[in-house]
């Protein structure tokens, strides 16, 4: 089977992020489905602009579409690579694999993506395209993570190649994991995490929680979101028994994460910061800060653009991340690193007012880019470009001997 060529998730998501209408772009796509035959990849970027715009359920009924003809794709991207970079996706929503598009920006690499079916056999290396390296982009918290890797190792089988990112069935890190795989050490803290059905909530007993499910919480306040959930939907800070209550009568799912409020505000300013941090082959490398005065902070709702201020304390603390952040963790950081294992993975972390290291999740999945203005945000490019350069020199590594 032959890739076809799509305009992929990265170009997309760039010219929506530039205020470009994708409508025109939509209906071209629409019209060569209709017209052509080898149409999967039109479909592909039909489903990208659908979810861009806020349609998930028709964006992925245009995926499953696309796969019923076609489920290698490569990203053309106006050039051709040296090298061929073989990326085994599952078929999920465009933020849930790891975003390689993004990750190799050079012209070094063709990226050529197969959604593999996990029931290949190992015969199915034969309808894969050349390739130097390959990378495991599945989620690593996927409940069938596991089973994706071993379907890449029998389709592999043989070949010499290496697989980056393959998943280690002694490596958990979903949410309610994360808190048993990171080792419990000074300077290190990850909120106490359970799951817990509406029922046993509806009927939970005034405190303490002694003998419930919530015991390994403590007390209030809690942090909640119904299981399943993404981008903050149904996220909310629980203070007491009302706020419970309250929730409940609001959300009409059925189970629930719940995990311990960590105070994380600055004590000098009261504002709370958050940093996302990448490791590549063990090694941290800083993304971006965000700064908010509310706890429940990620990038996009920080409106860093709207403060040169916090623009300034970002910036600053990008240039000194290795000789400040990274050295007065690096016992915490190193542990991480050596704990999950993985080639490529990314945390969202905080220092609490004791200067703790505060780890809130690790993924494989976690958006790393370089797509904010550059008028706005003339900093970023550096490091975003260190992050870059240090995924291809991985890639480098582990490629085929010539």
């Amino acid at each position: 089977m032959e890739p076809q060529n799509r305009v992929g998730v990265a170009q997309l998501t760039n010219l929506a992020l530039q205020g470009v209408d994708l409508n025109p772009l939509r209906c071209q796509l629409l019209r060569k489905c209709i017209e052509g035959e080898d149409h999967a990849a039109a479909l592909m970027d039909l489903s990208v602009i659908d979810q861009l715009y806020g349609d998930l359920e028709r964006g992925l009924a245009w995926q499953a579409r696309a796969f019923e003809t076609c489920t290698l794709f490569r990203t053309d991207r106006g050039r051709t690579g040296v090298k061929t970079l073989l990326v085994f996706a599952l078929p999920v929503d465009i933020g849930s694999n790891t975003p390689i598009e993004f990750l190799v920006t050079s012209d070094e690499f063709e990226i050529v993506t197969c959604y593999l079916n996990h029931d290949s056999a190992g015969g199915a290396t034969a309808a894969l395209p050349d390739h130097d390296v390959a990378f495991c982009a599945a989620p690593a918290d996927a409940e069938d993570a596991l089973r994706f890797s071993q379907t890449i190792r029998r389709a592999l089988a043989g070949s010499g190649t290496k697989v980056l990112n393959l998943h280690d069935p002694s490596v958990d890190i979903s949410r309610l994991s994360l808190q048993h795989q990171l080792p419990r050490m000074d300077g290190l803290r990850l909120p106490a995490a359970v799951s817990c059905d509406r029922p046993t909530l509806t009927q939970l007993g005034p405190r303490p929680w002694h003998g419930t499910p919530l015991q390994p919480l403590g007390d209030y306040p809690v942090v909640i979101r119904p299981v399943g959930s993404h981008a903050g939907r149904g996220l909310e800070k629980l203070d007491n028994a009302d706020d419970m209550a309250s929730y409940l009568a609001r959300q009409d799912d059925a189970e629930f994460h719940l995990g311990q409020f960590i105070d994380y505000a600055s004590p000098h300013d009261g504002r709370f910061r958050k940093c996302r941090i990448a490791f590549i082959d063990g090694v941290p490398y800083p993304c971006h800060l965000a700064i908010a005065e509310r706890w429940d902070v990620w990038y996009t709702n920080a409106r860093m653009e709207e403060s040169a201020e916090k623009r300034a304390e970002e910036s600053a603390f990008l240039d000194a991340f290795d000789h400040d952040f990274a050295r007065r963790h690096a016992a915490g950081l190193d542990a991480i690193a050596d704990s999950i294992g993985m080639d490529y993975f990314g945390i969202d972390c905080a220092e609490d007012r004791h200067g703790n290291l505060v780890v809130f999740e690790a993924d494989n999945s976690l958006i790393v880019h370089d797509l904010e203005c550059k008028t706005t945000f003339p900093y970023k490019g550096k490091h975003m470009q260190r992050v870059f350069s240090a995924f291809e020199d991985m890639l480098r590594r582990a490629c085929k001997p010539s």
